[in-house]
């Protein structure tokens, strides 16, 4: 990857950075949603637990048993760290190696590492990891959280990370896995605006302009302007899975949707009430999960030993 389209991707994750910190009092996606976060850890692990990504985290330690702590992590696109310092907290690695190409994020992620006490466990490099790391089998663990859609060349970057993962070490992956460049399915696309349709109007207030509402249709982005804004994003996503079961053929996987969760309830998750209208939230996981079967998903878990 060329360093200006390096330089323009972290530029615009840095945007990223100071946009979600305009609008933190808002509920506009799945992962600031408790409910859909227990339904997707209730998928991947059978418990409704709390914690973005503590699903995963659980069959890891379950698989992986008195291997556990792994002795060092790498994490690319690693963001402010936060998800790898939980697995230091959870005791699964005992340090990491992040490399992000935000600096803004970075600085959140030292403050982060020094406020929990584990700065001597994190190292954060602004870099390209891919040209930085050569070394074969290095790493004890690979950590792929919402990064790997990022990346431009999926095959690629999956072969780098069988290469610098050390013989016994764990690859792990929690990411969007759906079409490049968010250009939905047709079959996503009816689903999700049929789920929108039974929706009673108060749940379709745009928050950030509650004078408005958030259309009934569920359309793709641009692909013009989603690839000016941000040329990385799920840039060759579609390809995850396959290329995942080509270098680690004893992947454990699991698809865990997304078609409702992601696409149907973008922006408007934040008028749900989670206990008073669980019912209603109930009825919408349950449509995403026939969307699995129908092998419509937007995102899937993968674990495996090299």
């Amino acid at each position: 990857m060329n360093n200006n389209l390096l330089r323009k991707i972290g530029k615009h994750w840095s945007k990223q950075t100071e946009y979600q910190q305009k609008n933190s009092g808002l509920k506009l996606r799945w992962w600031q949603s408790k409910f859909v976060i227990k339904h997707i850890n209730q998928t991947v692990c059978g418990s409704p637990v709390d914690g973005v990504s503590q699903g995963i985290i659980n069959l890891a330690k379950q698989i992986a048993g008195e291997k556990i702590p792994l002795e060092h992590g790498i994490s690319v696109g690693g963001g402010n760290g936060q998800k790898e310092m939980n697995l230091i907290r959870q005791k699964v690695v005992s340090r990491f190696t992040i490399y992000e190409l935000a600096e803004a994020r970075i600085e959140q992620g030292k403050e982060l590492a020094k406020k929990l006490g584990i700065e001597d466990k994190v190292q954060f490099i602004l870099g390209d990891a891919f040209q930085l790391e050569q070394e074969s089998e290095k790493f004890d663990f690979i950590h792929w959280n919402n990064s790997l859609h990022h990346m431009l060349d999926v095959d690629s970057a999956l072969s780098w990370s069988r290469s610098i993962l050390k013989k016994g070490g764990m690859f792990y992956l929690d990411d969007y896995v759906g079409p490049n460049r968010m250009q939905w399915s047709d079959k996503m696309l009816e689903i999700a605006s049929y789920a929108r349709n039974i929706l009673p109007e108060k749940f379709l207030i745009d928050p950030r302009n509650p004078d408005k509402l958030v259309s009934r249709v569920c359309k793709r982005p641009d692909l013009e302007k989603l690839i000016k804004s941000d040329p990385s994003e799920c840039a060759d996503s579609e390809k995850i899975l396959t290329q995942v079961q080509k270098y680690f053929p004893n992947a454990v996987i699991k698809l865990t949707g997304g078609v409702i969760y992601h696409l149907a309830l973008n922006d408007i998750i934040h008028n749900f009430d989670e206990i008073q209208d669980k019912p209603l939230l109930d009825l919408l996981m349950m449509i995403d999960k026939l969307c699995i079967d129908l092998g419509e998903t937007h995102y899937a878990i993968a674990l495996a030993f090299k």
